[in-house]
């Protein structure tokens, strides 16, 4: 079979290669920024598919369909990745605390009593730097190093403790390392990530929690380098039990395992930026809720979101109205419930 030409396109063939294929694009000058700031392939390859119909000639888009419709979708999905990589940075800080804690309680806190091989499973693993021997040599050389904190403490104490090694660690790397640990530190990290209250067996609480660490570790590995988050699939498994039996898949099923851990800023995070984001979408374009609440597996409610302080009465829809500062973010009919009315200046076609 022949392989297909490949060739250079300018942003003006790039235009008239969509309009061809009957997408509408309302303003072309603006088009031609996005696709030059962007990238057709970022843009159009990666988020045409729901909008789309493959035909003999080829792909057509949809009737009505338009450029600013992929640009507004491709902008709520950046915006996930970007809420995405926020909170598994803010989680990743979690993790590693509370692995350097329990392993400082387990096996002390010089490196050579906690990173000794006896202390951990020697699981087999796909690839030899998740190892438990690759891990081990992956910690002991990041020791080797003139930079601080690490060497300070080589240089003050002659040691590193766990809190300082972990730090200069990737995330894969810790969470393999956990996944190596014997039962009882992995009930312990359990026990730091998960409620008091959760009442389930240890080998449900084990397996969810290193399901939603691996899981977590694929939605950081994509978000840091550009993937489509919105309809992304992780390739690990929740295991379903039928204490904790989880149905969901995509980024309903990242914002639920995320839901059952102690810190939850994480999940706040992610819900509050899907939900704003769904709300813009959709508002501009209600023909897209379908699409997205089935492949997101939430039910799309339209919420209209204003913004208040404590110092006025008034609620905006334009956040920095008036030189506001501070303002939170409300639904409106919670804003009319508490007494507030509108602004006058930015709130004129409501």
């Amino acid at each position: 079979m022949d392989k297909k030409e490949l060739h250079y396109a300018s942003l003006d063939e790039q235009i008239s290669k969509l309009k061809s294929h009957y997408l509408i694009i309302q303003n072309e000058e603006r088009a031609k920024k996005v696709l030059e700031a962007i990238g057709y392939s970022n843009l159009i390859k990666s988020y045409r598919e729901p909008y789309i119909i493959s035909t003999e000639t080829g792909k057509m888009y949809r009737s009505d369909v338009t450029f600013e419709q992929i640009y507004s979708l491709y902008l709520s999905s950046k915006n996930l990745r970007n809420a995405v990589m926020a909170s598994m940075l803010d989680l990743e800080e979690r993790i590693k605390e509370s692995a350097a804690d329990v392993i400082a309680r387990s096996f002390g806190i010089h490196q050579d009593d906690y990173l000794a091989f006896r202390n951990y499973q020697n699981k087999r693993k796909r690839k030899q730097r998740f190892s438990l021997s690759g891990i081990l040599t992956t910690m002991k050389d990041t020791l080797d190093t003139d930079k601080n904190p690490i060497h300070h403490y080589t240089v003050q104490y002659g040691f590193v403790p766990p809190w300082i090694l972990f730090k200069s660690v990737y995330l894969s790397t810790i969470i393999n390392f956990i996944d190596l640990m014997k039962k009882p530190q992995q009930t312990l990290m359990v026990k730091k990530l998960y409620p008091d209250n959760a009442s389930h067996s240890p080998e449900v609480m084990i397996n969810l929690m290193m399901d939603t660490l691996f899981t977590c570790l694929e939605y950081r590995n994509i978000a840091a380098h550009g993937g489509r988050i919105y309809n992304y699939r992780s390739n690990r498994r929740v295991r379903f039990s039928s204490e904790i039996p989880f149905s969901m898949e995509g980024f309903s099923q990242l914002l639920q395992i995320l839901n059952f851990m102690k810190y939850t800023a994480p999940y706040e995070h992610l819900q509050n930026v899907l939900t704003h984001e769904l709300n813009r979408h959709c508002s501009n374009y209600p023909q897209d809720v379908t699409y997205l609440g089935q492949i997101l597996n939430v039910n799309i409610f339209k919420r209209e979101i204003v913004w208040v302080t404590d110092k006025t009465n008034k609620y905006h829809i334009n956040q920095h109205c008036s030189g506001m500062q501070n303002a939170k973010q409300i639904d409106l009919t919670e804003a009319i419930k508490q007494g507030f009315i509108q602004c006058k200046r930015c709130c004129q076609t409501y």
